[in-house]
């Protein structure tokens, strides 16, 4: 079974009170934290509404294990090279939303 990983990209500053909720209850307070979290439609419903502040995907039960455990909340460097674009989503060429090599960001991240 493999778990999810939700990073936050952007700051929450102009985010709505909503998407502000949902951040929290992610856990996700500030830039570049990350968090493991069970592969559940609860936490991909959290974060689909938060969709345009993190970047968030499916990794093995082995990688996450070496981020950290499972509803812990992690700081991690900023990626190597830097994101592609904060305000774009992963399938338009940025950085943001549903991605299919989260594994790969994180890489870069440690």
């Amino acid at each position: 079974m493999s778990k999810l990983v939700a990073v936050k990209v952007r700051g929450s500053i102009d985010a709505n009170q909503k998407v502000k909720k949902t951040l929290q209850t992610l856990g996700l307070e500030k830039k570049n934290q990350a968090r493991v979290m069970e592969d559940t439609d609860s936490n991909k419903g959290n974060m689909q509404q938060a969709k345009d502040y993190i970047a968030y995907g499916e990794v093995s039960d082995d990688f996450a294990e070496e981020i950290g455990e499972v509803g812990e909340t992690v700081s991690l460097s900023p990626p190597s090279g830097g994101f592609k674009s904060t305000k774009r989503q992963y399938h338009q060429g940025g950085s943001l939303g549903n991605r299919d090599d989260m594994e790969s960001l994180l890489k870069k991240m440690n």
